[in-house]
Formats: C-alpha cells, structure tokens, sequence
C-alpha cells in the first residue's frame, strides 16, 4: 500500500475512534448524567471507631477480678444526622428502647457535631438485626461491638480495683480520651487507666450523599489493653471482708447492749426526773442570787421572799444522749449511723426509731443563692438551710440538700460504729495482700448506670472511699511502739515519780524536796496507777488519767508498759523531754518524739499506687502556729504548744492522724528491721498473651537504723499483749485462737472521739495492729472499727481471724467473739 493510502486509513481510524469517544462522553455527561453523580455519590466513606477492651485485673493467686465481655451497643453517629432529625430519631429508638424520649434527645442534643453517642449497651442480636433491616427509621444509627467491663466475684477488693465512668473535663485534656469513652475513676482502675485502656479499631461504611449506611466496607478489630497482676491474694481479701462486716455488725451489737445495761440501771424516764431535778435546782441557784442582789439593795431579809422559778424543761434528746428513743434504728432494732430521708415539697418523710417521727416539708423560699425551707417535725416548725441542723444542740437531724421540689434530711446517731477498714502487707516488701473498708460497694453498678436511689444509699455512707488510704484516724494507744522505741534507742525513760497520784510542781526543777530523778533503764519500775496532774502556762493544773482509772496496772518497766498499755509511762516520758527542751545535750527534744514518728513514714503518704491517699499528720509547735494563724478551728485559738500536747502525741491522740495502711506500714518496718517500704498493690503488667510487659518492684523508702536488741525486745513485747494472760491487752481476743498462738503479737489501741461528760457516755475507735509469726514477720494487719469502742474488745477479734487464716488456714476461723474491754 501507498504511502498516501496508508496515512488514509489511519486518518479514518482515528476519525472513528474520536467520534466513539465523542458519543461516550455525551453520553456520560447527557443521557447518564444522573446514574453516574449517584454512583459518585454512592462512594462516600464513614469511619467509626470501635473501643478497645480494658485489660484484665487479676489477683495475685491468678483469679480474674475484673474482665471484659463483648455485648453490641447503639451508636449514634451525629455527623450522618441533621440536627431538625434528631428529635424524630430520638422518637423511634425511645419507642424501640423502651426509654424516654426526652432523654435522648437531651444525650443527642448535649453532644458536639460529629461525636459518636452511645444510645444503648448490651443489646440482643435480635434488636440488633431490627435495626439493621430498618436503617431507614434510624438514619445515623449503627450497630458495633461494645466491650463491657465485668467484676466476676462483686464487691471482692472493690476499693482496690475501684470503678470506670464517663471522663470529666480533666480527663478531656488527654489526647487518649473521647467524650464516650470509659475512664478509670477510683483505684487501680484510675491510677492504672493508660496501661489499661487499649487501641481503639474501625469500621469502615460506605455512605451516600445523604449520609445513608450502605454497607461495610472494611474493619480493623481494637486492641485489648494490657492487663494488670495484683499482690492481693483473693482468699485473704474474702476472709478480711468478711471479718470486717462481721466485726462491725459485732461492735453495733455491743453498742445495743451497752445501751441496754444502762437502761436497766436508770430508765429513760427516772433520767429525765433526775435532769429536771437538776435543771430545777440550778435555776433556784441563779434566782436566790438574783434574789439575793435585789432584795440586799431594798434592804428586805431574802429568808422572807419564796423563790419561785415556775416550769423548767429539759432537751430529752440530749439529756438521754445514745439512750434517745430518737435515734435511727433498723427493722431489727440495732442502730444506723445515718438514716437518709428525702422529702417531696408538702410531703412527709418518716425518721426511724424506738419512738419515730413524722417530718413534713412545708414550703420553701429563695434567699440569695441558697433556699430555706419550712419543716415541721412532731408539730414543731423551723426554718432550715442546707448543711444546717434542725436542732443544733442535739446534731441528730442534719439538712444535707434544700431544692425547690424536694428536701434531704440524714438523721444520725453518733455514737452508733459506723465503719471498719483493714489492710494485710507483707513487712518484707511492702506488697499489700488485702485492703478493704465496710461499708463497701460493687463496682459494677458503675457499668450499668447507678440509679439515684444507689447513689443516695451508698454515698450517704461513704461507701465508695477507700478509707484505707483516705481515713484518718488518732492512732491511740498502738502509737506507743513510738515512744518504746524512742526509749531504747536513746535510753530515755520517764522520771520515777514513786507510788500513787503524779503530781508535777512548778517548783520540781528547782526544789530539792520534790526533785526526782529519772528511770535508768527499760527495765526499772514505774508506778502505773492513780492520777496523772501537770501545771499549765497559765497556773492552773490539767489532770489525765491512765484507761484503767481509778484502778492501777501496778509497778511496770517499759515492756509491761506497753504490754499493759500504761498511758501514765508514756506521758512522763514525753512530759521530761518537754521539760528538757532547753537543756545542753544538743537533741531537739521537744521534737524528738516527732522525728521518730516521721521516720516511719508516719505524718507523710506512703506513695502508694492507689490515688486520694491523705497523708496523715504528726503535729509540732509550727503545724499549731500556722493553725492559730490561719483560724482553722482545729487547735486552742489562745496560748502556744505546750507539753501536754507532747503528751498526748506519745499516746496517739491529740491532733496525731494515721491511715490504716500508714498504721501497718510503719510497724512494718519497725519489725523488719528499719526498713520503710513503699507499698504496693500492682506487682506486674502483662500483655492479652500473658507475657510480662512491666513490673513493679519493690522500692525501698527509707531505712532506720534500728539496734537488734529493740528489734528483738519489740516483737516479744508485741507477742505478749497476745499472750501474756495477766496484763496482755488483747488476751481475751485470742483466748481461742488455736495452734500458733504463740506466733501472734500485736498491739491494741482506743482513740477517744468523744470524751466523757455527766450524760455523754465516751466514743472511741477501736484498733488492732497484729504481726505474725513473731519470729520471723510475714504479715502486719491493721483494723481499725470507727466508734467501735474498745480495741481489745471489738478490733483485736477481727485481727484474730485474719491471723488465723493465715497462720492455720481458713478452715481453722472461729466465730467472731469480742474480747475484755481493754485499751
């Protein structure tokens, strides 16, 4: 073929080529315009994101204490929705849910542009598939899988785990946190929330221009977090709960009964006789002087005017005190720390008793930002504001809220025990193996949305702090291993002051006839018996005396001082450092004692890995001036630290504050040698294989340098308030204890919340330090039981099944008994 015939066909094909490609292009921008926008449009893509498993929590003998299980939850994704349809959509899934509409639309609405809201958890596949085959009527909704967090054994260890919530604007600030997620909240669940929280997936849909799901066009599964191994053993923790409601329903049960002895000695009636008897006498007292002035000065002889003084009253409630038949009781009659009472306006609320009482809230008013409202109770009408009393003499009704539509009331009984907390460490390490406080709670109600009911129930109590960590408490006589070691250590001990009352005179240091020279030893012989009176600054004299008052412990050196529990030991020797202060020996003796205390970790937090721990308080002459400074109320506003306030540091009272774990853990390292532990409750992380990402070891806080020989002479010290069966503390606590009890020691303590008056019986914690086996220390146990009484009688026999368990195992647990009434 010819050149010219050649380029002719090609020119021809190409001509028929363009002009196929020509009809295709009209044809797709013309006659199929419309097929292909809606394919283009058909091509959008939508990413939701799925959440991550939290990881596992698992004690340290391998059972799982807090998990995850997969359930399919609601989303709505607000960037496939118009906000006008949010309200038709909120009205198909309440009529579907079951639920209010309203609510949802307030879940929708309260949430940002583009945020994916999660409507419901842990629906059933049916539900599931319905909403699938109608995406029409839920427009932006989505179906995607939902880990759920689990607590398989309840309440077990509830304050250690602690619970998840939605984040706060706290938790916001981190870049790992979206608005829907779930956060830890308290405990480990908190301190511990990044290792636990995982990597997020995705599900990719293909949506149209109207932002309609079409299908799924692809999927990234999340990635569990990592899981955390705990140093709680589950058997120990189980036995220390239990010990712990027991040991508390025991000490209400004591109370009731120490209530009724009373009664049948003086009935309620005759007491009240016997206080208007009293209330008559005083107010003829006050009008003969009344009397006396008006007729002296009219010069008329007062034998010949007759007093008259008319009706007196008396307050019933605080002339009866714990025996008022106004206090809150149960169905069964035992007293309630606090008994919650919400009231509708115009309503009424009942307030439990032996005598109950009828409260109505009559109506309210605005003052300012707060409200007062009008209540009447047993036909009496007041006016009250929130956080005020309905009778402030008695503080038996407190006003906790006032609204416009309802008003919370917490009647309370003050004397009633309302709490036991304890802690098991190892002294070798500081690894705690059981931490729990009662009342407690279960985590998982977080999971499924606490009701307002539980809220009330449960934080009316305080249920979800961990008061382990949290409580402070007067430390009481368990405080005296401080002092003890203080003696030995720099062989300082009290003066002998001889036999009978002690009586220090301001002339002592000056007068030959009265001075009296120190103990030499630890084991010379103090009188431990009678009255204990020291002048103050301002000339007149303070007077305390020992628990056993007015009987005696007799002639004790320190050993039997501490095994007796002898508060007269204890106050002399820190009343001579007082006295001393100024002397030329170089030692700041009027901190001494505090420095002691500090070194043992007392009066700072231990650093824990939980949050909120408090730090407790060892307080010195510059702590009392800042408070006088600052007016906080918590020390005299007048006068300065003076050496009863060293006094009653020696014994654990005064303004002394410890923790629970503070408590163990400082005689933790006073029985192993001096070794301050940082506890710990987290032993390692690992990762959904098991391997060991990370651990946690053991860190060492501090050391004192403690002589073998106070070592040695403690823990038979200790050994004996269990065993001595004369003069031991907690004897009776133990007395059926079993095999092994000579392995068991411990220290026993009664802290003084309210002293004693003419009407107003005493109220104490009560509080047991336990240590085993004594010649080789394992375990320390703390327990404290707030208002409990006694600690030999209410908190050693809480310890003792702890101990049992430990020592003899769990088969071995007595039934809770309480021990003699000793501090």
């Amino acid at each position: 073929m010819t050149n010219p015939s050649r380029l002719g066909v090609v020119g021809v094909f190409f001509a028929v080529l363009l002009s196929v490609l020509g009809l295709r292009l009209w044809s797709m921008q013309v006659t199929n315009a419309n097929a292909y926008e809606e394919r283009a449009a058909n091509q959008q893509v939508k990413v939701v994101n799925t959440p991550a498993p939290r990881g596992d929590i698992i004690s340290a003998d391998g059972v799982k204490l807090a998990g995850t299980r997969s359930a399919l939850a609601i989303v709505v994704d607000l960037a496939l929705i118009d906000e006008d349809d949010i309200p038709a959509l909120a009205e198909n899934l309440a009529a579907f849910l079951d639920e209010s509409a309203s609510d949802i639309v307030e879940q929708l609405s309260g949430s940002n542009r583009g945020a994916q809201v999660r409507i419901a958890t842990d629906i059933s596949s049916s539900q599931a598939t319905f909403i699938l085959e109608h995406r029409d009527d839920f427009p932006g909704v989505a179906v995607i899988p939902q880990p759920v967090r689990t607590y398989p054994l309840g309440d077990l260890a509830a304050h250690v785990l602690g619970y998840i919530g939605r984040p706060n604007e706290e938790d916001l600030l981190r870049d790992d946190v979206k608005p829907n997620d779930f956060v830890g909240r308290a405990g480990v669940e908190r301190s511990y929330d990044v290792v636990l929280q995982g990597a997020e997936g995705i599900i990719q849909y293909q949506v149209d221009a109207r932002r309609k799901v079409l299908s799924l066009s692809a999927e990234a599964p999340p990635t569990s977090g990592n899981s955390l191994v705990l140093t709680i053993d589950s058997k120990l923790q189980a036995q220390l709960q239990d010990s712990l409601r027991d040991g508390l329903i025991q000490a209400r049960s004591l109370e009731m009964k120490e209530r009724d002895v009373e009664l049948s000695e003086t009935t309620r009636t005759q007491r009240i006789e016997d206080a208007l008897v009293e209330a008559r006498a005083e107010a003829l007292e006050i009008l003969a002087e009344e009397l006396e002035e008006q007729t002296s000065d009219l010069g008329v002889d007062d034998n010949d005017v007759e007093p008259d003084v008319g009706p007196v009253t008396v307050d019933v409630a605080k002339v009866l005190g714990p025996l008022s038949p106004l206090l809150p009781i149960d169905s069964n009659g035992v007293c309630v720390p606090v008994q919650r009472v919400s009231i509708p306006i115009e309503g009424t609320g009942i307030l439990s008793g032996v005598q109950q009482r009828v409260v109505r809230f009559e109506s309210v008013r605005a003052e300012g930002d707060d409200f007062v409202a009008t209540i009447s109770l047993s036909g009496e009408r007041s006016n009250v504001k929130r956080n005020g009393w309905v009778d402030e003499a008695r503080e038996v009704l407190q006003v906790l809220h006032v609204s416009e539509d309802e008003i919370i009331l917490l009647h309370k009984d003050r004397w009633c025990p309302v709490r036991a907390t304890g802690v098991v460490i190892d002294p070798n390490d500081g690894s705690v193996l059981a931490m729990s406080s009662f009342p407690t709670y279960d985590p998982t109600v977080f999971v499924d949305g606490l009701s307002d009911d539980q809220w009330a129930t449960l934080s009316t109590v305080s249920a979800f702090q961990n008061f382990a960590v949290q409580g402070q408490y007067a430390p009481a006589s368990t405080f005296k291993v401080v002092p003890y070691v203080l003696a030995l250590e720099e062989s300082y001990y009290p003066i002998d002051r001889g036999s009978g009352d002690k009586v220090i005179d301001v002339a002592e240091d000056d007068s030959e006839e009265v001075q009296q020279l120190p103990l030499l030893s630890d084991t010379d012989g103090y009188f431990c018996g009678g009255e204990f009176r020291f002048p103050l600054n301002d000339g007149t004299f303070q007077t305390k005396r020992d628990w056993k008052w007015p009987g005696s412990l007799g002639v004790l050196d320190l050993h039997g001082a501490l095994e007796a529990s002898c508060d007269l030991y204890f106050w002399d020797l820190a009343l001579r450092l007082w006295h001393e202060r100024f002397d030329d020996s170089g030692i700041d003796k009027e901190n001494l004692l505090q420095s002691w205390a500090r070194s043992f970790g007392f009066g700072t937090s231990t650093g824990i890995d939980l949050p909120f721990e408090r730090s407790g308080l060892i307080p010195d002459s510059t702590w009392f001036k800042d408070e006088q400074r600052k007016g906080t109320g918590r020390v005299r506003p007048d006068g300065g630290w003076v050496g009863g306030d060293l006094m009653d540091i020696a014994v654990g009272q005064g303004a002394v504050l410890v923790t629970p774990l503070q408590l163990a853990n400082g005689f933790a390292a006073m029985v192993n040698g001096g070794t301050v532990w940082k506890p710990r409750v987290v032993s390692q992380v690992i990762d959904s294989e098991g391997n060991v990402v990370e651990t946690n070891p053991r860190a060492i806080v501090s050391r004192v340098n403690l002589d073998e020989r106070t070592v040695r002479l403690l823990l038979q010290d200790l050994q004996q308030v269990v065993n001595n069966q004369k003069r031991g503390t907690a004897r009776g606590a133990f007395k059926n204890f079993g095999p092994n009890v000579e392995l068991v020691g411990g220290k026993t303590g009664t802290g003084e919340i309210i002293k004693n008056d003419e009407r107003f019986r005493q109220v104490d914690d009560a509080l047991f330090v336990g240590v085993a086996p004594i010649n080789r220390p394992k375990w320390v146990v703390s327990v404290i039981i707030e208002r409990g009484g006694f600690g030999g009688e209410v908190a050693a026999p809480v310890a003792r099944q702890v101990l049992q368990f430990l020592l003899n195992g769990p088969e071995s647990v007595t039934v809770l008994a309480p021990g003699l009434a000793a501090d």
